[in-house]
């Protein structure tokens, strides 16, 4: 998953809630092999590295692709799991750090395109319509891992729980009837919460421009980039989504990010039960009107 998950289990014996906490590990472990790019016997692995017009896929990737491409429709393409397309030009480890050149940004834009994905599901082969177009998955597949993980916990029967997974966050509603407590990371001051949400069955998924970044001439270089021109998103800070699942805050947040607080508040009207809080460029708070009642008071 490429960041630190994190799995609190409410219940009544310890090896009750062990055997939740396993449950839930092996989910996410499952998950990461099945859907990490990077995994040289992986499936989307084969996909990105592919010498033919498809590949066989998973019908669990498949579906996954397929939702996310509703999504892709809903942020008015501002997520788009094909900027895999164009993702490995950018390095965050190391020293000396600098943005891809111009023109190998601009070789690869036109191959970028949820829309050119081909799902064959009666054969289970995912094409697409350029050889040169990859898949990343990371904006959609760790929220749907947390879902997994969360599932596979209730199936334990326990009294409560939460899966966080570096930001992408599901609860469990507690039995003994308290909230969950979830912190928002201050996108300027590291180690310092913004506020705090109170959810008890819900999704909390912030995007930041402050995990995975690099200043290069005065400008942060960041991993949250725009499909529509291959550079670094810059109209905010941070999003942060309530959702009733991972999986769609995940892409949500990607998305919203992107769009930034103006369109993405009109991308939001087509999320049902779903609410957002962008921290603008310049630090101005912009939230939706359902925000504000999982803030909490203390």
């Amino acid at each position: 998953m490429g960041t630190i998950i994190e799995i609190t289990v409410l219940d009544t014996t310890a090896d009750e809630a062990n055997a939740a906490l396993e449950a839930g590990f092996a989910e996410i472990n499952r998950i990461a092999a099945l859907f990490w790019e990077g995994n040289p016997t992986g499936p989307l692995y084969a996909f990105n590295h592919r010498q033919t017009d498809a590949v066989a896929m998973p019908e669990e990737i498949l579906d996954l692709l397929e939702r996310s491409q509703t999504y892709s429709a809903r942020l008015q393409g501002a997520f788009d799991v094909t900027i895999g397309t164009i993702l490995p030009l950018y390095s965050f480890k190391g020293d000396s750090l600098r943005p891809p050149a111009q023109t190998e940004i601009a070789r690869l834009l036109p191959f970028i395109g949820y829309q050119s994905l081909i799902l064959d599901r009666e054969n289970a082969r995912l094409g697409a319509r350029h050889r040169q177009t990859k898949i990343g998955l990371g904006a959609v597949a760790k929220g749907y891992g947390v879902d997994c993980a969360l599932d596979a916990i209730v199936r334990c029967g326990v009294a409560g729980a939460l899966v966080n997974a570096g930001g992408d966050l599901r609860t469990l509603a507690r039995q003994d009837g308290r909230k969950w407590r979830v912190g928002i990371q201050h996108p300027r001051a590291t180690g310092e919460m913004f506020a705090v949400l109170e959810v008890d069955s819900l999704a909390v998924v912030t995007s930041g421009d402050y995990e995975k970044y690099f200043m290069f001439n005065g400008k942060r270089i960041h991993h949250l980039l725009n499909p529509r021109t291959g550079l670094s998103a810059d109209s905010c800070q941070s999003v942060t989504v309530i959702a009733p699942n991972a999986e769609q805050a995940d892409a949500m947040a990607t998305g919203l990010f992107v769009l930034g607080a103006w369109e993405g508040m009109n991308a939001l009207r087509k999320f049902p039960n779903c609410e957002a809080l962008w921290i603008n460029h310049d630090g101005q708070l912009i939230q939706s009107a359902g925000f504000g009642k999982f803030i909490s008071k203390n």
